[in-house]
């Protein structure tokens, strides 16, 4: 009668119920509110991780962050302590409400191959009044902003930028990021720039604006109309001016080597 290899499987399932789950990251949260009045803004600088903002009738901001250890480099002690001297720095100033990944604290370590820090991730999650005007100075970090009824500055050097439901003016500054953004009334100027990135504007189709669209070395697609010249070939080189829809604010767009799009709806 043949025997059945059931010692061996029987073993190797002990053997792997009896290995350790993986062992969690170090984090830690920090939250906080404060009052915004009337006329005030919101400012927010971190250098990677996340940011999500969402708009309320409130006059105040919520905060709440999440720090997150990355174990691209260091032991997990290492980890640990950087999470520990991360701070997260929610307070008055500039004229409403300040929020910070400050990483001054963090120690290097020195191994065979150098020294390394490995900055945690910061995630924030931000309620804010919906007619507060937003500004966001990045790095790397992953972007969202939903109905905000103001004006949006954005400086990231190669984060990724989601904006829906934009009612104001739109001023965007990247160097290799990737932009996506949705303005449903254009309430102000709008000023994209990107060096290697890409950025993709939609406005509503019947909205009045004065075009101003250089695509440098890049690519340029517009789908309104306004004349456009060029030396270049496969939509690159191109210059787009004109009014669109009898005109209004000023919508002024420029990449060297990058992509541009500015899309109807």
């Amino acid at each position: 009668m043949r025997q059945h290899p059931t010692a061996p499987l029987a073993l190797c399932v002990l053997a792997a119920v009896a290995l350790p789950a993986a062992a969690s990251l170090p984090s830690r949260d920090v939250s906080k509110t404060l009052p915004l009045a009337a006329g005030e803004s919101v400012r927010v600088d971190t250098y990677k991780g996340s940011v999500t903002v969402r708009t309320w009738e409130r006059a105040e901001v919520a905060v709440e962050a999440r720090i997150e250890a990355d174990d691209s480099c260091g032991s997990s002690k290492d980890l640990a302590r950087w999470v520990d001297q991360t701070r997260v720095v929610i307070e008055k100033r500039h004229g409403g409400v300040s929020i910070t990944s400050d990483y001054d604290a963090l120690e290097q370590i020195s191994g065979w191959f150098g020294s390394c820090t490995s900055r945690p991730f910061v995630r924030y999650t931000i309620h804010m009044p919906k007619d507060a005007p937003l500004r966001i100075k990045d790095y790397k970090s992953d972007l969202i902003v939903k109905d905000l009824a103001a004006d949006l500055d954005v400086n990231t050097y190669k984060g990724h930028l989601d904006v829906t439901g934009l009612s104001g003016g739109l001023r965007i500054e990247t160097y290799k990021g990737e932009v996506n953004a949705g303005i449903v009334r254009l309430a102000g100027d709008v000023h994209a720039e990107t060096y290697k990135g890409s950025i993709v504007l939609h406005l509503p189709g019947a909205a009045g604006f004065e075009l101003s669209a250089e695509s440098g070395r890049g690519t340029l697609n517009v789908e309104f109309p306004a004349e456009t010249t060029g030396r270049g070939s496969h939509r690159r080189g191109l210059v787009a001016r004109g009014a669109v829809n009898g005109g209004g604010p000023h919508v002024s767009l420029k990449t060297d080597k990058g992509s541009l799009a500015l899309r109807k709806g």
